[in-house]
């Protein structure tokens, strides 16, 4: 990497402390060059080209000082000239007043009054008063934490001396620049520490503008508040405006600030000839920062430096932080209200606009043949995943992985929120807080996780990766495996049955208070309550749960939901035709969260998958025995969108998710009870599915099915239970998506079963087996893999009476190997099998 070239850093300035910094609503004038009051005229060059806009008007250089970060008493001010040499000048005589002042940073006003450059037709000047500065954390120091600062100025179409202007600005906005006095060729021109001292000058490549933000006190994340606030050019754009700034100013950047119109979103023109104190306009000057090994090397004061730009063309850009649901609605609604013509997105962005240009870099420090750092870069192709997904066995991941990326050029901006997001089934959402290493390399690497044997872990990759519009050829999204389990026999002993409940209808096993031990949840639906056992190690839970009431609980499943690194519940409301939300409080116990709107279905059956590629969860209901399916996209804290809704060729018996061909994006498996067939709907890369094909199921009413690697050939296969049959087939991939039959049904029982089907490696030799559990004949069945597809079917073990309604496999006693956890509707009663 260069060396940061210091230019005149050779002198110190004095430090600006929170009690020394101007009051808030100190009204503060910038000196702006006598040009920027010319009428709006047609191109000079006759208009052919720009539809006869006004070119863009360099207005002057901005100076922005936002002191106090870190102290809770955060204070901005701004200094400006019409050109560099002027700024110099003004910026001298105001160290030396506040040296020679009562205190430092007292400044004396006529100190500040620039010459008058407009030949008697008015200063030339624009008011700004200082309307709010503030600054947060997000996550930990020393693994990708960050502090976010911010300052809104109130903008007056007004002369300095309060003088209003009789033409109206345009799209005013403040663009970075490289300056003789910026630190390296970046626009920072001061970095100082809390003492005064200076601050390392490399974090001057490290200071990332954003969008207007705050932190959620709720789900402790930061969320967007304001749309329109970042603005993003092409360089031929910024090399234009550097064309026409003047002397000092070496380079512009491709990013600025735009002033916003108050109380319009229509426009963001500043009306002619305001009333006094009228401030028709505000800009908000927005960072994000790294924070350093300690508190002591954060940057305690920050001067970055501006060129106000005059500008016709209403262009409006997404930052990285409104690429929410929220975020991107109000981003649309406010292109669309603006009439903006050029519609700007990053990487990761998404706009319901046709016509948006998306920009897969922005520099912000490093000349443009040469950029040295990015507000936003997207990757270029993968070229590599190890683990590598399309080999994927049952022990294609160990319990203690690593993930590692290899793309065909140096990245950057990979990371757990916005690039490699990787969820445990069993253990939640991995490296939230952590760093990924080798960041502006070709290659990225996770930290080593550790994960629980046999769980399914789903590695997904957000669209700043493998967007095709910011990369050669796009790649796919979402990849599952499953963790290696230790050998063992298979062989299931049952423990004493708890009996707790009415009508247990659900399990599901995962680590809920992060002990490194699985808990179990299950939905009782007779009692209207969800019912929680802590593992108290070894394999043992208590007699008495945790208990949460819900109304008519049916199914439920565990995830993280709104992405903090912990579990939570999805429980479907059968008679409330809802689907309900608990969120984990970090330490195993729950919140009442959030409840959809009623569904158009009674939810009977869930899953959870990435399926739009954001790295949220999202979730797939059915009402069995009704031909409609349901797909609810997560808002990323935990809350469901209204859902889409897809209608199956006929009644649906169960569905399942998996990658079925290949292509990287979570498919939707569909059983169809009435017609004995299957179905299968391809996800079209964003989250939304088409019904793409129709086949037999190989017998009567199927209704359970599992996908899964059978034959370790990396491509996921089905399983399918035949109800009035009491078998299973078995349907083997051929690699894109096409299915063929491997062998007769295997026969289960003699009544009409099988009802439930889990997958798992429960001897530990490589791979996937079958355990199937029956509802009538209150029976297990477990369908050894012969490593190829083939099955040999063993059992059965005898259920509690009440019939065998849910299953799920986990290690509960920690010794490796997959045990089974069975819970009755009829008996009200859960059944742990302990594997030999």
């Amino acid at each position: 990497m260069r060396s940061i070239d210091l230019k005149h850093r050779g002198r110190a300035r004095p430090r600006i402390g929170p009690a020394l910094a101007l009051p808030a609503l100190f009204a503060f004038t910038l000196g702006l060059a006598a040009c920027a009051d010319e009428p709006t005229r047609p191109n000079a060059r006759g208009g052919d080209e720009d539809g006869g806009r006004t070119p863009p008007r360099p207005l002057g250089v901005v100076e922005i000082t936002i002191s106090g970060l870190g102290s809770g008493h955060v204070t901005s001010s701004a200094l400006s000239a019409p050109t560099v040499a002027e700024l110099d000048r003004l910026r001298a005589l105001r160290d030396a007043a506040g040296a020679s002042a009562a205190g430092p940073g007292v400044l004396a006003p006529q100190a500040l009054t620039p010459p008058d450059h407009t030949g008697g037709g008015g200063d030339g000047t624009i008011q700004l008063e200082l309307l709010s500065t503030g600054s947060f954390t997000d996550g930990a120091r020393g693994a990708g934490g960050y502090r976010y600062l911010w300052a809104t100025y109130r903008v007056r179409n007004a002369q300095k001396d309060g003088t209003a202007y009789d033409t109206p600005r345009k799209n005013l906005t403040f663009y970075a620049v490289d300056t003789d006095e910026t630190i390296g060729e970046t626009a920072i021109s001061s970095l100082t520490l809390f003492d005064g001292s200076p601050a390392d000058p490399a974090l001057a490549t490290q200071l990332i503008p954003t969008g207007a933000v705050a932190k959620h006190p709720g789900s402790n994340t930061v969320h967007p508040t304001d749309p329109d606030v970042l603005q993003v050019v092409t360089e031929a754009e910024a090399d234009s405006i550097r064309a026409l700034a003047g002397e000092g100013v070496t380079d512009v950047f491709p990013y600025g600030f735009v002033v916003r119109r108050v109380g319009s979103t229509t426009t963001r023109e500043l009306p002619a000839n305001p009333d006094e104190d009228r401030f028709d306009g505000v800009v908000t000057f927005a960072y994000k920062v790294p924070l350093q090994e300690t508190p002591a090397q954060d940057p305690f004061t920050v001067t970055i430096m501006f060129l106000a730009v005059d500008d016709d063309e209403v262009k409006i850009t997404q930052s990285v932080e409104e690429a929410t649901s929220a975020g991107i609605a109000a981003f649309d609604a406010r292109a669309t209200s603006l009439g903006a013509t050029r519609i700007r997105l990053l990487p990761w962005g998404t706009s319901a606009s046709s016509s948006h240009e998306r920009f897969c870099s922005v520099r912000i420090a490093g000349p443009a043949s040469n950029p040295t750092a990015y507000l936003a870069s997207a990757p270029g192709n993968l070229v590599s995943l190890s683990p590598h997904p399309f080999t994927a066995s049952a022990s294609s991941v160990p319990v203690s992985a690593q993930f590692t990326a290899t793309f065909d050029r140096a990245v950057s901006g990979v990371s757990p929120r916005q690039g490699l997001v990787v969820h445990g089934s069993q253990s939640g959402r991995r490296f939230v807080g952590e760093v990924f290493a080798g960041h502006g390399t070709t290659t990225i690497s996770t930290p080593v996780a550790h994960f629980f044997p046999g769980e399914e872990v789903e590695v997904g990759f957000a669209p700043s990766i493998r967007r095709s519009a910011c990369a050669d050829a796009g790649f796919p999204g979402t990849f599952r495996y499953r963790v290696a389990t230790s050998p063992s026999t298979g062989s299931f002993t049952a423990g004493s049955p708890i009996q707790f409940g009415q009508e247990l209808w659900s399990v599901a096993l995962g680590d809920l208070d992060a002990d490194g031990h699985l808990d179990m949840v299950v939905a009782d639906k007779g009692g209207a309550q969800v019912l929680v056992w802590r593992n108290q190690g070894g394999g043992t839970f208590a007699q008495t749960p945790d208990v949460y009431s819900v109304p008519s609980p049916s199914r439920l499943a565990l995830g993280d939901l709104d992405g903090d690194g912990d579990l939570d519940v999805v429980v479907l409301l059968f008679y409330e035709r809802k689907v309900h939300v608990l969120l984990n409080q970090g330490n195993g116990t729950f919140s009442h969260h959030a409840t959809s709107s009623t569904a158009p279905v009674i939810p009977r059956v869930l899953s959870l998958g990435d399926l739009d590629g954001d790295g949220d969860l999202d979730l797939v209901v059915h009402d069995i025995y009704k031909t409609d399916i349901l797909v609810y996209p997560n808002a990323g804290d935990g809350t469901f969108d209204e859902p889409a809704q897809y209608t199956a060729k006929d009644l649906v018996g169960n569905h399942a998710l998996g990658d079925v061909d290949g292509d990287g994006y979570l498919d939707l498996v569909v059983t169809l009870a009435g017609s004995h067939e299957i179905e299968v709907f391809r996800n079209r890369g964003d989250g939304t599915f088409e019904s793409d094909a129709v086949f037999s199921a190989g017998g009567d009413r199927p209704i359970p099915v599992a996908v899964g690697d059978l034959n370790q050939d990396g491509f996921p296969d089905l399983v399918v239970g035949h109800d009035l049959s009491s078998t299973v087939s078995v349907f083997l991939n051929d690699g894109n998506g096409t299915f063929a039959m491997a062998g007769a049904p295997y026969p289960v029982g003699d009544e009409r079963d099988p009802w439930w089907i889990v997958l798992g490696d429960v001897d530990g030799d490589g791979d996937v087996d079958i355990v199937v559990t029956s509802a009538y004949a209150s029976e297990i069945h477990v369908l050894r893999n012969e490593g190829n597809g083939q099955f040999t079917v063993e059992g059965p073990l005898t259920f509690a009476p009440g019939g065998a309604d849910a299953s799920a496999l986990g290690d509960l006693d920690g010794d490796g190997d997959l045990d089974l956890v069975v819970v009755s509707s009829g008996s009200g009663s859960v059944v742990v099998y302990t594997n030999q």
